[in-house]
């Protein structure tokens, strides 16, 4: 088959989800193109991949008059392609890609995955409930990366949705004796002791992280739950407002009484062993589709405490502490628990590594999404 994928710009899941798309589906002899910004071909290499042709296409964030000369430029490289299926990822990039499949006389098949949900409020929600009951009413196949997603399609009109989820990140599998290392190397960087509890947070420090709550909760730790030392690490990129606020946010309530260190480590390329050396892994989101972070989570075999939103509740299941939205309280509660219950870690950690066992791999997700094309494009010829 000839299938094109269309993503805009992308630092993080979503591209490492098509990346291993276009490698593996062009390894099982599929002809695959890939169109996006420059900027996300060069963080993640989609032209550099064996037969993987990249398509330059400027996508922004906004809505404008701009758009009229995305389409024409999408127009273009589709008639290059000449693909029979068409598949974008997310919705700015299935908003552009639908717009130019409806200036082709020859329409391929349209199919969009949803990565992550609406979140506008007051005009910009109302817009936004627009171009959703758009895309999934226009597009031949919804594909949402959580059930919650495939739902809100079907709400809204699609005639096909489906749950496919993003494929489990490979994990390298790091020694206790690598993982002690790792441990010793961060208590002598941040100055805290070896023995303390490590409570790892991964992903980029933006409002949808919510790390302010992962503050009050420590905060809260060190006012109701003075269980030894607890220290806090956050591991990836950051935006530099929302990074500025939270640690303001942080020195504030240090000043103000005890709390649980807390340390940005920034982008880190060695994600498998802060996993290994961490005692407990931390997700504050305010949603999440299938992070990739509770997967490595999931895999490393570590005891997670996790909001319950979007798709996490389904991805941990009992192999983890699942709390509120911005519960703050409920946090700490779960840590200080954790804190002082080694055998209670343990127990997760075999669950969750259990778990992590039976995630699909990005072989596997591959095969299965191209079987889904399969059907599209046998229904058209039939």
């Amino acid at each position: 088959m000839r299938i094109v994928f269309t993503i805009g710009t992308s630092t993080g899941g979503v591209g490492t989800h098509v990346h291993a798309l276009a490698r593996d589906l062009a390894a099982a002899g599929h002809e695959i193109g890939v169109i996006g910004p420059a900027a996300t071909d060069e963080h993640f290499g989609f032209s550099l991949l064996p037969g993987v042709r990249f398509g330059v296409l400027e996508l922004g964030t906004g809505i404008g008059a701009s758009d009229v000369a995305l389409i024409r430029r999408q127009r273009t490289l589709l008639r290059s392609f000449a693909p029979q299926i068409v598949h974008a990822h997310g919705f700015r990039a299935g908003l552009i890609t639908l717009l130019t499949l409806r200036t082709l006389r020859t329409r391929p098949k349209f199919v969009l995955s949803l990565h992550n949900q609406a979140s506008g409020q007051g005009l910009r929600g109302r817009v936004e409930t627009r171009v959703e009951t758009m895309l999934a009413r226009g597009a031949d196949l919804v594909l949402g990366a959580s059930t919650d997603l495939v739902d809100r399609a079907r709400e809204l009109g699609a005639q096909d949705a489906r749950f496919l989820p993003a494929a489990a990140p490979e994990v390298r599998h790091v020694s206790a004796e690598a993982a002690a290392a790792t441990r010793a190397g961060l208590a002598e960087e941040f100055d805290f002791d070896p023995g303390a509890l490590i409570v790892l947070a991964v992903g980029r420090v933006a409002e949808q992280k919510n790390y302010p709550m992962l503050v009050r909760g420590l905060a809260r730790l060190g006012e109701e739950h003075r269980q030894g030392e607890i220290v806090a690490l956050i591991a990836g990129a950051a935006d530099d407002e929302v990074l500025a606020d939270v640690r303001a946010q942080y020195a504030g309530a240090a000043a103000a009484s005890a709390i649980p260190a807390l340390h940005f480590l920034g982008p880190r390329d060695d994600i498998s062993e802060l996993a290994a050396a961490a005692d407990v892994f931390a997700l504050t989101s305010v949603w999440e589709a299938r992070a990739l972070v509770l997967q490595e989570a999931l895999i490393s075999g570590k005891a997670i405490v996790a909001t319950a939103t979007g798709g996490s509740a389904e991805l941990v299941g009992d192999a983890g502490i699942l709390i509120a939205h911005d519960d703050d309280a409920a946090f700490a509660a779960a840590v200080a628990e954790l804190a002082v219950d080694p055998a209670r870690r343990a127990e997760l950690g075999a669950r969750a590594r259990a778990r992590g066992a039976e995630l699909p791999d990005e072989r596997e997700v591959a095969e299965e999404l191209a079987g889904l094309y399969t059907e599209l494009v046998s229904a058209q010829v039939g």
